[in-house]
């Protein structure tokens, strides 16, 4: 192994149209040959290294080398930088790098992938290529491009990553305009004063028009993350991912306070089950209990102790045990499963998901309609309910529940993601709770959670929003995990359907997967409202698309326990 490293800015690569994409090589010194992890990414390295599970000194330690390579129209690369390139220009871009990188004198012809987000959906993207040097790959916090089905919802808008995400690719923008000629010191001032006042942006009605997007290329991102149709033709929409045609090992890693885990645990096992006969064996699954960002002891309120990891050296490690087993092939076991416990803060392994001895329970909702904030008299339990009245509530979308907690990008926005004491909150008489009596003894719960929900509503369109919470025999109460659907897309996502008022509807909301230890003398609590902004949008209760209206106005609320309208949540315990 060489006691030196060699850093190379800035080189070229040619794709097969001519385009000249740019990358950054870090590699071992001396004249042997490495197996290679290559990141393609639309971000900076410094933003890439900051946000990344990637280490790049152990890599280079272990004997990798290690690749950053920009995508079109980002940091040198020639072409334009599209967010929602095709497969044909990015699938091809993907593979000629991947041969590129093989056929390097440095380069044993090994090349694994990784990264996170971004780069987890470019590694899926290079898969379905088929590129022969291609031997492995780690996507991080993504799922497969072209999802579909009830769990792909991305309904409502996160509108905090969205924001973020804009903000990122903007000062590239700024920076080739400026290259160009135009003069872009008011738009500088403006894009600054989002990074000082976020809610400048998420505040601002209708969202299409915030004035600080407002810039050629820029409010062109803004509304595709919106979701809202430019003047052009749309494209079709994405096919279905092509599990069939992947035959390489895959880590997928999840975050239990990541937006995307359902998705990446969705994605792990249609890759059990879809993928190449070579590939199905050689699957496997890391979740840990972070956020969409590297890995950290402390998230929110919560330190989860020394095993969870400080800076993203065990999860890292991890993965270049990954890379070890099929790039180097060396002979090292790693199980199907690996996760870690909230709670006991602990980590497990399993040979199947969900976990074999899952036992799931439902718990209804009860109250004698009086289940408004935590002192209300909801309550979580095992018996059917007959005859109870009906829990109301009024949302009104000029002042939504704030959003306290929960999934997201570290410190996004100004907004502190994962576990937080919920007790403000649930002060709120627009916010339902429901309780179990004290654990008499611990109590695991790992795996998918689902709502059963039946409510109705005075409007056409509206949101329901819920959140699993721990809350402690002091009072304090920490969110777990939490989900949210549009009703208008209750049943399609493509075929909106309006409510009618007073109608009675079932409502399946999907709070993603966990998994908490839940200690003996805490209670089990549920949340029930109609927002959790400014991580996703408000529903204005109009009906209209995302980001079309200045003014909302205020829904009735009705949430139903009773002989067939009987709402439960359905947990995954697990016995001790």
């Amino acid at each position: 192994m060489s006691d030196s490293f060699i850093i190379d800015h800035g080189v070229p690569i040619e794709m097969r149209d001519g385009v000249k994409l740019m990358a950054d090589i870090y590699r071992p010194g001396g004249n042997d040959k490495y197996p290679a992890i290559l990141l393609r990414t639309p971000y900076h390295s410094s933003e890439v290294f900051s946000f990344s599970y990637v280490e790049p000194l152990p890599t280079l330690i272990s004997g990798y080398a290690l690749v950053l390579a920009y995508v079109r129209g980002r940091y040198g690369s020639e072409g334009k930088y599209e967010l929602t390139s095709s497969q044909q220009v990015e699938g091809a871009d993907c593979y000629d790098t991947v041969e590129w990188r093989a056929s390097q004198p440095w380069c044993d012809g090994n090349i694994g992938m990784a990264g996170e987000s971004a780069l987890g959906t470019i590694q899926w993207r290079t898969a379905r290529e088929n590129p022969p040097h291609l031997k492995a790959i780690a996507p991080s916090l993504t799922v497969a491009p072209g999802e579909t089905g009830p769990e792909a919802s991305d309904y409502p808008v996160y509108l905090n990553i969205a924001s973020a995400f804009t903000m990122i690719i903007a000062r590239d923008i700024l920076n080739k305009l400026e290259r160009s000629g135009t003069d872009t010191s008011e738009m500088r001032r403006w894009i600054k004063s989002v990074e000082e006042d976020p809610s400048i942006v998420y505040n601002y009605l209708p969202l299409k028009n915030v004035p600080q997007f407002n810039i050629p290329g820029i409010i062109d991102i803004w509304h595709t993350l919106l979701r809202i149709p430019s003047s052009k033709e749309q494209p079709a929409s994405p096919e279905p991912f092509p599990y069939h045609k992947i035959n390489i090992p895959c880590l997928s890693i999840a975050s239990w306070y990541d937006p995307w885990s359902r998705g990446t645990f969705r994605t792990f096992l249609n890759m059990r089950t879809m993928s190449g006969n070579g590939a199905r064996q050689r699957q496997h699954i890391f979740a840990g209990p972070w956020c969409h960002h590297r890995p950290v002891r402390v998230l929110g309120d919560i330190d989860f102790g020394p095993l969870a990891d400080d800076v993203g050296s065990k999860a890292w490690g991890y993965q270049l045990a990954f890379f070890d087993k099929y790039l180097k092939r060396k002979d090292i076991t790693l199980p199907l499963v690996r996760y870690f416990r909230m709670g006991s803060n602990s980590w497990h392994n399993a040979d199947d998901w969900p976990l074999p001895r899952t036992t799931w329970q439902r718990f209804f909702l009860h109250s004698n309609g009086g289940a408004n904030s935590a002192s209300g008299d909801g309550l979580l339990t095992r018996k059917e309910p007959q005859s109870e009245p009906p829990d109301t509530y009024v949302y009104d979308p000029h002042h939504p529940v704030p959003t306290t907690g929960g999934r997201g990008a570290e410190a996004e926005n100004g907004f502190v993601t994962g576990p937080i004491d919920q007790i403000h909150i649930e002060r709120r008489h627009d916010v339902l709770c429901y309780r179990t009596p004290e654990l008499d003894q611990n109590t695991e719960i790992t795996g998918p959670i689902e709502l059963h929900l039946f409510p109705s509503s005075s409007c056409r369109d509206t949101d329901f929003s819920t959140k699993l919470v721990d809350v402690y025999p002091d009072g304090r109460a920490y969110n777990i995990t939490d989900g949210i659907v549009r009703a208008q897309y209750r049943n399609s996502f493509t075929k909106p359907e309006p409510l009618k008022p007073a109608e009675i509807v079932e409502l399946i909301i999907r709070l993603g997967i966990t998994s908490q230890l839940f200690r003996r003398g805490h209670r089990i609590r549920l949340d029930i409202t109609s927002s959790n902004f400014p991580a996703f949008d408000r529903n204005m209760n109009t009906g209209n698309p995302i980001g079309i209206g200045a003014e909302g106005i205020p829904a009735l609320q009705t949430v139903y326990h009773q002989s067939g309208y009987a709402s439960y949540i359905e947990l995954p315990f697990i016995p001790a």
